[in-house]
Parts: C-alpha cells; sequence; structure tokens
C-alpha cells in the first residue's frame, strides 16, 4: 500500500480543465466591458474559455459572467483567481494550454526533457532530505472517511562505509494514530516496528533491506497536457494533467499484483504541479488524483492529495537520531 501511495500525488479544477477553446471569433468591447464573440455572433455566458488572443499557440481562461462579460481582476463566481486582463492565475502563475498538436508536442517534450534532467540530477546527489505527506478521503454509501501520512526520509552515502539514513512515518487512519521509526548509523540498523529491535548490519546487507525505496522520479508517467511556467524567483514550474486511458493502462498490472480484490478502478482526473529551483533540482512535486474503485460490486470514491518536498537539495546532509537506548540486539 505504501508504494501506492508514494507512486500517486493540485487542486481539483475540473470545471476549467473542462472549458471550452476558441478557434475563431474576437474580442469587444461597449461602456459595460469585455466579451468574446464567435464568428456566428454567439458569445459564452457564465462559463469559462480557453482564448489565444495572440495567436502564439498558448491559450489562456477567461470566465465570462452571466451576461458573457469579462470577469477581471477579481475571483470568480466557482472560486478561481483571475487578473487584470481576465486569464486565469493559479498560485500567482497565468494558466495556458496548447490550442494545437504540434505545440501542445513541443511543450511537452520540453517540460519531459526539464522533468528528466532534474529527476536525474537530484537522484544522483549522494543524500536526500525528503517530506512527503498524503491525504485520502473515501466515500461510500454516503459515509465520508479520511486517512492521511507523513513521511521524513534524509539518507546520505547509501551502499558506503559512512551510509546513514532516517525514515519516520507518522498515518491517521480512520482515527487509529500511529508512528513508526527505523534509521541506521554506526553500522547498525534500529526499529520500532512490532517492537524496539537492533541489529548489526553492513552496509551493502542494508541496501538489500532497505524499509523505504529511493526516489526515483516516479511522478514522470502522469506528465501530460503540460504547462512550463517560471515564478519569478529562478524556479521552473511544470503544471500538467494527465491523459486518463493511457494511466489506466500503464498502472492496470500494478494493481493486479497489489490489489488483486479490485476488480475494476477508473481515474477520473489527475492535476500536478512539479518545481525545478534555479539549480535545476526538484524541489517540490505535488499531485491530485480522482479516482473509482469498485470491489466485489461496490464502489468508492477515493481521492488522494500528495505534496513532496525535497528539502535543500545539492546540500549537505545532516541527520539527527532517536535516542538508541531500550532496543533490543537481535541477531541479522
Amino acid at each position: 500500500m505504501k508504494k501506492i501511495l508514494r507512486l500517486l500525488t493540485v487542486t481539483s479544477l475540473l470545471s476549467i480543465s473542462m472549458a471550452s477553446a476558441a478557434f475563431a471569433g474576437s474580442w469587444k468591447q461597449n461602456d459595460h466591458g469585455w466579451w468574446w464573440q464567435e464568428k456566428d455572433k454567439t458569445y459564452p455566458s457564465a462559463a469559462w474559455k480557453w482564448i489565444d488572443s495572440d495567436e502564439d499557440g498558448m491559450a489562456e481562461c477567461y470566465y465570462f459572467d452571466k451576461d458573457g462579460y469579462l470577469i477581471t481582476g477579481s475571483t470568480t463566481p466557482d472560486g478561481y483567481d483571475v487578473n487584470e486582463t481576465g486569464a486565469w492565475i493559479d498560485h500567482g502563475l497565468l494558466r495556458q494550454r496548447a490550442t494545437n498538436p504540434s505545440v501542445a508536442q513541443a511543450v511537452s517534450q520540453k517540460g519531459q526533457k526539464l522533468y528528466d534532467e532534474a529527476s536525474q540530477k537530484t537522484l544522483e546527489l549522494p543524500g536526500l532530505d525528503m517530506n512527503t505527506d498524503l491525504w485520502m478521503s473515501f466515500s461510500y454509501e454516503g459515509m465520508e472517511l479520511s486517512a492521511s501520512e507523513h513521511t521524513q526520509i534524509k539518507y546520505h552515502d547509501l551502499n558506503t562505509p559512512n551510509m546513514e539514513f532516517l525514515l519516520v512515518t507518522t498515518s491517521s487512519l480512520f482515527g487509529l494514530n500511529m508512528t513508526e521509526t527505523s534509521f541506521y548509523t554506526g553500522g547498525c540498523y534500529y526499529t520500532d516496528d512490532y517492537g524496539k529491535y537492533k541489529m548489526y548490519i553492513g552496509p551493502q546487507d542494508m541496501m538489500e533491506h532497505l524499509p523505504f525505496e529511493k526516489p526515483r522520479g516516479e511522478f514522470g508517467i502522469f506528465l501530460d497536457n503540460l504547462q512550463v511556467a517560471e515564478d519569478g524567483a529562478g524556479n521552473k514550474i511544470l503544471l500538467y494533467s494527465a491523459q486518463i486511458k493511457d494511466l489506466d493502462n500503464d498502472l492496470s498490472n500494478f494493481y493486479d499484483d497489489a490489489l488483486p480484490s479490485l476488480s475494476d478502478f477508473q481515474f477520473s482526473q489527475i492535476n500536478g504541479k512539479i518545481t525545478i529551483n534555479a539549480e535545476g533540482y526538484l524541489s517540490n512535486e505535488t499531485l491530485s488524483l480522482y479516482m473509482t474503485l469498485t470491489e466485489e460490486g461496490e464502489t468508492m470514491d477515493v481521492s488522494m492529495d500528495i505534496n513532496q518536498n525535497y528539502n535543500n537539495p545539492g546540500q549537505a546532509i545532516s541527520i539527527e537520531f532517536p535516542s538508541t537506548e531500550g532496543y533490543e540486539g537481535i541477531v541479522y
């Protein structure tokens, strides 16, 4: 289950992502404001519209009120921010999307290249300090249940005599709270899972039994409908959504092995955001996923939000270990 939670990880924007795109029309203005007029003289009202005003292949999203006038410098009735020109702003970023396949392909290739390079550079570091937060919500026959998990991973010099790591997982499942801690230092592995135990084990053998998986840029499988932006602080931002059909196919074998009791699962929406810092390292990854699970003829709606921080990538890792008192020694 933890493998699924790490793999699966930006607020849902369904109303915007489904907004229509403008391929023909023009802006009009009168004393009341601006509106968008289609070639057939109709105009959008109480709706979002993707419009490529400068015809550069990237459209911005605009909201028109019930009378058809553009809302500017405010918050739309469905709760999203728009700037002074009326374009949708998400966490300070102008949102855009490609209007034709060639532009979409070029943006996708650029974004995928940026992500692959940042992932490779980050994961080649001798150590990482990462925090991952997961929130899940389950809706079943009128019942709403929730679960959350916070994971802290710090490591450096894996598979060397200087190897050390710390793994702390705090979870809350339907009101039941639990914390598990594992760490390795001085050639000794400590864990409080099902009791407090310690064992002397060499770094090479420890690598074969790590209680965590070294991150590998898993979020790359979700990248689709990409937008590449900059936040003004030197960070590159990748905003994306996943192509649901392809993702179902990619993960079907994984789910069959991990959760064989699930007779059917269907993703309805996936949105995400990746931040690459000025030095080219991954800084943050977020993912919002919505799906429906069917088991033995019963259906459950599930939403997942994942936020993964890479703390000061490229800097030396310092680990403050818990007390080693009270651990019972066992033979490896």
